[in-house]
C-alpha cells in the first residue's frame, strides 16, 4: 500500500494510490457513475466516477472498460460510504482483450464471473496475482482460446479453497460435487457426475494457460463442462450458478 498523503486528524482523510482491475461500471445518476474495481491494496471496492461527457468523458469511461489494470490516486474518508475515484490511469494496456472478436466475449464472461465471486473480498495478494497473470495471458495467448474460460475456472479452484483431490481418481468413479470427491458409489443427492463426465473433470484439473490448446471438446462438452464447473462453484461459494454472459459464450465456443 502507497501512501501519497499524511492522515488529517480533523477530517480523518488519506490520499492513497491505488491499482485495481475494473469488475463493472453502474450508472448513478447523471454526475456520477458507480465503478466497482477489485484491487490490490482494499481488494473489492466501488467509487464514484465522473459521468461528465465530452472528450475527457469518453477517454475516462475508455480507461475503465471491463478488466482493465488502472490506477488511481483516491482520497478516503471515513465518512463517505462511496469513495469518488481520482484520475484513472491505464497501466498494462491490453493490445486485443478488446478488439479481437474470439477474446472481447471472455472478457465479458470473466468480468461478470470476478463481479459476482468477489462481492465481499479483501485484498488477497494470491488472488490479484492470479487475476493480473490470466488477464496477461489471455492478451497474449493465440492458441486454445475456446478452453481458455475452462482453464481460468479449474485453475482459481485451489486460489478460492474448492478444488478438488483427484489423486484418488480411477475410472469409473463417480465425482460428488458436494464433497468435492471422487467417489465408487453413488450419494444419496443429485449433485453427482456419472463416471464419464467424472473422468472428464479429472482429465480438466491438469488444464492451464499453457496446454489449453491441447484438450480436445466438442461444442455440447465444452458447455456441459462449463455448467458444471459453475454449478460447482455456486455449491460451495455463495455466487450465482447462472450468468448472463454464459450464452454468448457457449454460443462462440
Amino acid at each position: 500500500m502507497v501512501y501519497r498523503a499524511s492522515v488529517s486528524n480533523a477530517d480523518k482523510k488519506v490520499i492513497e494510490k491505488i491499482h485495481g482491475v475494473v469488475l463493472g461500471v453502474i450508472r448513478h445518476n447523471d454526475r456520477n457513475n458507480i465503478v466497482t474495481l477489485y484491487t490490490a491494496e482494499r481488494g473489492r471496492i466501488s467509487f464514484l466516477s465522473s459521468a461528465a461527457g465530452g472528450k475527457s468523458g469518453r477517454m475516462r469511461r475508455a480507461r475503465l472498460s471491463p478488466l482493465a489494470m488502472v490506477e488511481s490516486d483516491v482520497n478516503f474518508r471515513e465518512t463517505r460510504e462511496l469513495q469518488y475515484l481520482g484520475a484513472v490511469e491505464v497501466v498494462a494496456p491490453w493490445r486485443e482483450l478488446y478488439f479481437d472478436p474470439m477474446k472481447a466475449p471472455i472478457v465479458i464472461f470473466i468480468s461478470e464471473f470476478l463481479n459476482k465471486l468477489l462481492r465481499t473480498s479483501g485484498p488477497d495478494p494470491a488472488m490479484w496475482a492470479f487475476v493480473t497473470r490470466s488477464l496477461a495471458a489471455l492478451d497474449c495467448a493465440r492458441r486454445g482460446l475456446a478452453n481458455y474460460h475452462l482453464a481460468f475456472l479449474i485453475r482459481m479452484l485451489p486460489i478460492v479453497g474448492i478444488a478438488p483431490d483427484t489423486i484418488p481418481w480411477q475410472r469409473g468413479d463417480l465425482f460428488d460435487m458436494r464433497t468435492a470427491e471422487f467417489t465408487p458409489l453413488p450419494p444419496g443427492h443429485s449433485d453427482i457426475l456419472p463416471a464419464d463426465e467424472s473422468a472428464a473433470i479429472a482429465t480438466l484439473m491438469r488444464i492451464n494457460y499453457r496446454n489449453m490448446h491441447l484438450f480436445r471438446f466438442n461444442v455440447g462438452q465444452r458447455r456441459r463442462l462449463l455448467n458444471v464447473l459453475l454449478h460447482y462453484y455456486s455449491l460451495h461459494l455463495p455466487m450465482p450458478s447462472q450468468l448472463k454472459s454464459v450464452e454468448v459464450l457457449s454460443e462462440l465456443f
